[in-house]
């Protein structure tokens, strides 16, 4: 953990105010969209992509105009999961891609409710940190509800397999990214990286995280409770669409 990390614990009351703003605004965003009539649905879905899109570019720009955040290619990008999740889910408001809702629908949901649940901010605690932290987060468990609920997107019986799949292929290549760029990139900011805390463990709170494991053995129980929550999902998932009509899923359609 470095000096710019900052982990918001449940004895804080900003802690308390961020998990309520988060189940409102994440309530109040759903319900929005349902009432929308249907004409109005398909263009409220682009500007939300362009909300979020707006939203996903902002920690790049606060670290450049904040002196105190100076830019750096070690922790400055946006290449943490939520990060990266949240520009594919604004660019999917606009191109609907079933393939890549896979992924962020199940990363969204899970990252989103343990990011939430427990913060840890990765450029200070600034309130407008804080405030886009919420928004980010909050976003990447309401939006995929949205295009479940309104726009027609649809799992197949072994997404949850593809979705893991994909999350595991992104976080392996980004150790590599990391090893490159503190081996290599001149380090500005002071600060390793370890992007997707897959170099570093990070410090929070966490039933799959365990003291005393090192790396690359910490990531393993990571993996195994990823694996638990996407079946998990797509389980509570097929019960609510039991009724609808799948007709020969397949791994790879």
């Amino acid at each position: 953990m470095n000096h710019y990390d900052v982990s918001v614990l449940p004895s804080e009351a900003r802690y308390w105010m961020m998990i309520i703003g988060a189940v409102v605004s994440g309530f109040l965003l759903v319900k929005y969209f349902d009432n929308l009539s249907q004409e109005k649905r398909e263009p409220y879905l682009k500007r939300l992509g362009c909300a979020l899109l707006l939203t996903a570019s902002f920690l790049p720009v606060y670290t450049i105009l904040i002196p105190e955040h100076l830019f750096s290619y070690h922790r400055s990008l946006p290449l943490h999961f939520c990060s990266l999740n949240i520009w594919l889910i604004g660019f999917n408001c606009f191109f609907r891609s079933r393939k890549l809702f896979v992924y962020t629908f199940f990363m969204g949901l899970i990252g989103g409710f343990y990011s939430v649940l427990t913060p840890l901010l990765t450029v200070g605690d600034a309130p407008l940190v804080m405030i886009h932290y919420v928004i980010v987060h909050t976003s990447l468990f309401a939006v995929p509800i949205i295009m479940i609920r309104l726009y027609g997107m649809r799992l197949k019986y072994y997404d949850w397999i593809r979705g893991y799949l994909f999350a595991a292929a992104i976080s392996t290549v980004m150790v590599f990214i990391n090893g490159f760029l503190n081996l290599y990139v001149e380090n500005t900011g002071g600060a390793s990286a370890n992007y997707m805390f897959v170099t570093v463990a990070p410090a929070v709170s966490n039933p799959f995280l365990f003291d005393g494991l090192k790396w690359p053995f910490y990531l393993i129980p990571i993996h195994f409770g990823l694996c638990l929550h996407m079946l998990f999902i797509n389980m509570i998932y097929r019960k609510r669409e039991k009724n609808a009509i799948v007709t020969n899923p397949q791994l790879w359609q």
